[in-house]
Formats: structure tokens, sequence, C-alpha cells
């Protein structure tokens, strides 16, 4: 889509006015038509008589000097001396030389750097902060050189159209018609750039003012196509809707890169929320019955047919829509064999994904065993994570040999134990034996019997009484596991 020249000047940091050294707010009421700037010209006589890039502005330039001209003679005049809008940007940008930035910043900055302190503390932030800019000017403008890329290009001549594809159109009941924003913003840039094509082509007749404004209007609208609130409020429609422009539709976690392509939804995948399954082992974890069916439907699809309990994969996903007895009795003997992994975002190192053996459990959630809780950083407060299923004999493998929690009992990092005693387990504990200075465990250096049909004579040769000594604890990590295996 051809178009007058559009600049969009809202990022930040603005790498136009970087280039051209000038306030930005000055740039976007240039863009604006707010003011004009002379025009530089070599070797040609001028009625004003202007020089410099940005030196001499013009302001309202066409209000106190286009009643002295005709039509078409103002239009010659503008052309020649003045220039304004983006058309005007991009001529400036077009007339640097990068490697003259270089040098001219590279001087002032050594400049700079020679005065030193002043002792004003005004002053010398701004001459920091000056210094911080010629940096960056320099390296923009090194940028540019190697990427081969002219600074002209940063402004608008076509309008590139998004794909179909990406712009839908849908058809509903009633002759009712859903559109894209993107389409109605496209066609109000369309027909914004006819009306100024108009009256560009009657030139003659149209006044400066008039063309001046539609210029104007089609820099607006194509801001609001690229970012809807860069000129304050947002563009909304008939129904006060707010407009979702091209940078709407990109950014953000519900945007078209972190939506489609970072963020894919992967087959033979799941996800729900954590609960804590204490009666599990350490290399188990409990899953939904609604997860696992979807999960190993396929496999138990070919079991019904092997085992000639049905005929063919219609009938067999019906058996598992009616949730027939056989169908749980398959998914039992095919989870058997095959083992899940269970991530949870973010996965910052090796034991953020971990395999387990999975169990049936009744609910929606699932199941953990607490002492896996660190490796993943998860607590029980509603953290979901998702369970992934290995299909190929080498990833199934990779799990078994590598990847299962009860193999994974120490830190990658630092060799400490992974499988600790944290928050709700410690409060337990406590409770469990606040009555009981003897604890419930035993180590290599204390023996107490605990159990709970075992009635303890404490006046028995004063066994059993407690002294320091004999209370219990973990002396080293070697006594939490050796306690654990001993439970």
């Amino acid at each position: 889509m051809s178009s007058d020249s559009c600049v969009v000047l809202k990022g930040l940091p603005s790498y136009i006015a970087n280039l051209l050294d000038k306030p930005l707010k000055k740039l976007e009421g240039l863009v604006y038509g707010d003011f004009s700037f002379a025009r530089p010209s070599a070797k040609k006589p001028t009625f004003l008589r202007l020089r410099g890039l940005f030196e001499d502005e013009i302001s309202s330039c066409n209000h106190s000097i286009s009643p002295f001209f005709s039509t078409p003679g103002f239009a010659t005049f503008r052309n020649q001396e003045i220039a304004t809008g983006a058309g005007a940007i991009r001529e400036q940008l077009a007339d640097l030389d990068l490697r003259i930035i270089i040098e001219n910043s590279l001087v002032e900055w050594k400049e700079l750097e020679d005065e030193g302190y002043s002792g004003d503390e005004w002053e010398d932030r701004k001459r920091r902060i000056r210094k911080v800019f010629l940096i960056r000017r320099m390296q923009l403008a090194k940028h540019f050189i190697q990427s081969n890329v002219e600074p002209e290009w940063m402004v608008l001549c076509l309008l590139p159209v998004l794909p179909p594809e990406l712009r839908p159109i849908v058809y509903r009941s009633g002759d009712k018609v859903v559109t894209s924003d993107i389409n109605e913003l496209y066609k109000r840039v369309i027909r914004r750039n006819n009306n100024l094509a108009y009256l560009l082509k009657r030139s003659e007749l149209a006044p400066a003012d008039l063309v001046m404004c539609q210029e104007k209007l089609v820099q607006e609208v194509v801001d609001t196509l690229l970012d809807s609130g860069s000129r304050g409020q947002p563009t909304r429609d008939g129904h006060n809707k707010v407009y979702k422009s091209l940078s709407d539709v990109i950014e953000g976690k519900e945007g078209r890169f972190r939506e489609t392509l970072l963020g894919k939804r992967v087959d033979y995948s799941g996800r729900s929320v954590i609960v804590v399954g204490p009666s599990l082992s350490l290399h188990q974890c409990g899953l939904p019955l609604e997860i696992a069916i979807k999960l190993f439907q396929l496999f138990v699809i070919r079991d019904l047919i092997t085992k000639r309990a049905t005929s063919n994969v219609r009938i067999a996903k019906r058996k598992i829509w009616e949730k027939e007895p056989i169908v749980w009795e398959i998914l039992q003997e095919v989870m058997r064999g095959h083992p899940v992994l269970l991530n949870r975002a973010p996965t910052l190192h090796r034991l953020g994904i971990q395999a387990f053996q999975p169990t049936l459990v009744e609910g929606r959630t699932i199941c953990l065993h607490p002492l896996v809780c660190k490796g993943f950083n998860a607590d029980f407060d509603g953290d979901q994570m998702a369970v992934h299923l290995p299909l190929s004999l080498e990833a199934q493998a990779e799990a078994r040999l590598l990847m299962f929690s009860h193999m994974n009992l120490l830190s990658p990092a630092i060799g400490d134990p992974i499988c600790v005693l944290t928050q709700d387990m410690l409060i337990g504990l406590y409770v469990l034996t606040i009555g009981n200075r003897l604890g419930i465990c035993a180590n290599r250096y204390n023996s107490c019997g605990n159990s709970p049909n075992k009635k303890v004579n404490y006046n028995i040769n004063n066994y059993y009484k407690y002294t320091k000594d004999k209370e219990p604890h973990f002396s080293s990590s070697y006594d939490a596991l050796g306690a654990y295996r001993q439970k």
C-alpha cells in the first residue's frame, strides 16, 4: 500500500531523535505539521534565504505566507523552501553522513571528558547525560553502517499489509459479518490516503491548509494502525470498543509470538494443579482419570483391538466415552509400564522436569510426593504442573534410567540432598513429637522404639529417660537418607 511518508516516533529510545540530535517533542511537532523548517538548498536562490537543519523554524508559516501566493504558487514555494511532515524527517535522515556523525560525536565527547567536574551539580549532571547520549549515538551510527541500512528507511513510504489469514473475516448466520480490527484500521488508512491523493492531483484548486490537514490525518491513522495508544487516547469504534492495533496483536502473553510461536500446545501433554500425595512412593505421581485416559487413549485403543474387546477404532472410542470397566483395567496395564514426565515452569535447572510412575487417582488434580517439591521449587498453594508422555523407546529408557525422582536425590549444583523436609512437613513432625522428646525416628547414634503398640517402661535402668546425649538428631545428610530408607 503506497501512501505519503509516515513515521512513528513514540518508541523509546527514539533512533530518529538520536541520529538527528533533536528533542522528541520538536520532531513530533514537525511530523504533525505544527511547525515547519527551512529546506536546505545549495546553489539555488531562495525567497526566505534560510539555511541549516532545524536552525530556523518558521512557526505557522503557512498562515503568514500563503496569502501572498496563489494556490499553485504557494505549492511551488513550499516544495522549494520549506518542509513539514514525515517527508521533512526523511529528507533530513537522507542528508546525514553517519561517519561524520561518529567523528563529531567523538570529538564532542572528548571535549566534555577533558572539562572534568565543575563543582556545579546541575551542570555536571547535564554533562554526564550528554556524554551518555553521544556514546549511544555513535553506537547507533556504527550499527547502521555495519548492517548496511540507510537512516531514511526508518520513514515509511510503502505501508506493508498483513496477509488475509492474519486478519480474517468470519461470516455468521443471519448475514452477520465479524471482521478483525486490523481490517477496519486498514480501511481508514486507504480512505484517507485516497483523499490525499485526490487533493494532490487537484493541487491547483485545493487550498494548502486542506492538503496539510489531510497529510496529518494520514499520519494519525497510520499511528493508530501501528500503535493504537501512541497519540494518547486509543481509537474506539461505534460501540466504544478500543481497536486492537498491530502492536496489540504482537505484544503480551496472548500476542502472536508468545501465544503461537513460543507457547505451542503439544500432543500427549496435560496440565493441572498439584496437591500433596503423602501415600505415594517417591517415584510415583497420581494422575486424574480424565488426564490419564486422554494421554494414553491411543495405547488403550490399540490394546482393546489387540485383545479383541472391540473391532475398530470407532467402537473403542465409544467404550472409552462410556467409561466401561474394561477401559480402566487396560489403562492401568498400560500405565504400569509407561513413565510420565512432570514439569513446573520455569525450568531453571535439570530437576525442573523429572520422571514418575503414574497411578490413577480420583479428582482433577495431580498428586505429588511432598519430598520432591524442592527440585521443582513447588508448593501446594495452587501451583500448576505439566505432564508429558514420552513416546519413543529411547525417551522412555532415558526417563527410567536418568530422570526418575528417586534417582535424583542430590542437587546437581552443590551436591546437597534435594529431598528434604520443608514447610508443612516440619510443622507436622513438630506436632507429632511435641510430647515425646525421643522423636519418631532412629539414627545410628540412637535407637528408640516408637511403635504405637509398644509400651515403654521409663523406669527400667533409666534407659529411655531423656538426656542431652540421647537426644535424637540428624548429624549429617547421610542420617536423613538412612532414616528415610528405614521408615
